[in-house]
């Protein structure tokens, strides 16, 4: 299980649960956090390509959008029409080709590569690793080939290459890939932040931890399976009236009257 929960006075993680198993001290609610880390290969993530595409396809829109605006100021519809019967959208569809191929290239390169995912009471924590660098491997990710210093002297040479954070006040909205095990973590709603990738292990425990945090809150986007249903309710009972002196000693003469017969029976 990912959960787990850090002991102050230990200075460890231990079992999630109110007791600290080893010193006994009362652990707090909010101490509870769910860890875990997986290996990514950026050329067979789906998510990695889905940033890219989010950055190149809005970009050749863009471009394609402009080219045409000037050119119908230019020389009005028929200028557009003949640019684009010239093969523009032939040239714009090879370069954004040779985009891709050079993308491909590039995510090769990279290699493999760590994230370690971190959720607990204040938000959702992603931090990458490269094992093994190189300086082909740090320039094709844009990183500096002095990073390699980092590595100098560890067993496993492994450079860390950042990391992102979203408080839960800024999650907007929520998609979950529950065939993929991944939660989408959106803010604003329209803008994906970061891609929670969980393992079989540890998709329950990630879930209960958001559902937790989020599963209240109105203002969020989220899948069913996260909302926590409003508590129906209370109804207020209304206050008997007070019976008239009339009423309350036609109602002892009653009770008399029954446990006369009950005697008289016995």
């Amino acid at each position: 299980m990912a959960l787990t929960s850090y002991c102050k006075k230990c200075a460890r993680e231990v079992p999630a649960g109110e007791i600290c198993p080893v010193c006994g001290s009362r652990l707090g609610k909010t101490s509870a956090h769910a860890v875990w880390c997986v290996q990514l290969t950026p050329v067979k993530d789906w998510m990695s390509w889905n940033a890219v595409m989010r950055i190149l396809l809005p970009a050749g829109l863009a471009a394609l959008i402009l080219i045409l605006g000037l050119e119908w100021i230019s020389g009005g519809p028929g200028a557009v029409e003949k640019l684009l019967g010239g093969g523009l959208l032939t040239t714009l569809a090879i370069l954004l080709g040779t985009a891709m191929v050079v993308v491909l290239l590039i995510f090769v390169l990279q290699g493999t590569e760590l994230a370690d995912f971190t959720v607990d009471n204040r938000g959702i924590h992603e931090v990458r690793y490269l094992p093994h660098p190189t300086a082909l491997r740090l320039m094709v990710r844009l990183k500096s080939p002095g990073m390699i210093t980092q590595a100098a002297g560890s067993t496993v040479p492994v450079v860390r290459l950042g990391e992102k954070s979203i408080a839960w006040k800024d999650v907007a909205r929520v998609q979950l890939w529950p065939e993929k095990c991944m939660a989408l973590i959106y803010a604003p709603k329209w803008w994906m932040r970061t891609a929670v990738m969980c393992t079989p292990f540890t998709w329950e425990d990630t879930m209960e931890l958001m559902r937790s945090k989020l599963g209240k809150k109105k203002k969020v986007l989220l899948p069913p399976s996260l909302v926590i249903p409003a508590a129906p309710p209370r109804r207020k009972e209304k206050p008997q009236a007070p019976l008239l002196p009339e009423v309350e000693e036609d109602i002892e003469q009653i009770r008399k009257e029954e446990i006369m017969e009950d005697d008289a029976g016995e």
